[in-house]
């Protein structure tokens, strides 16, 4: 009971601390495409309007999406990109 509060506190920003660690999976990594494909998502663009932007075909584009939610396991795009900026593999500098 003395204690309890400071456990608390501590559990509490262990969480946040592992929440923000990058998805470091190696059966569910994305490709650099995929990766592309959901940040042009997330910045709101289309299918047509992302396959003009990285001068593919709207089928290829669709592809890179479908392999990208089975990588994440979820089953529509908003959800991976969700998923993906959670686990901070979204939006990141290449080194």
């Amino acid at each position: 009971d003395e204690h309890g509060a400071d456990i608390q506190l501590m559990n509490e920003i262990a969480h946040l601390k592992i929440l923000s660690l990058p998805y470091s999976s190696p059966n569910r990594s994305l490709t650099r495409r995929q990766l592309e494909v959901l940040q042009w998502v997330g910045d709101g663009k289309t299918t047509q309007d992302i396959a003009l932007l990285m001068g593919l075909t709207a089928p290829t584009v669709e592809k890179h999406l479908r392999l990208a939610r089975e990588s994440l396991s979820v089953e529509t795009t908003a959800q991976a990109v969700l998923k993906a900026a959670f686990a901070n593999q979204m939006f990141v500098m290449d080194q």
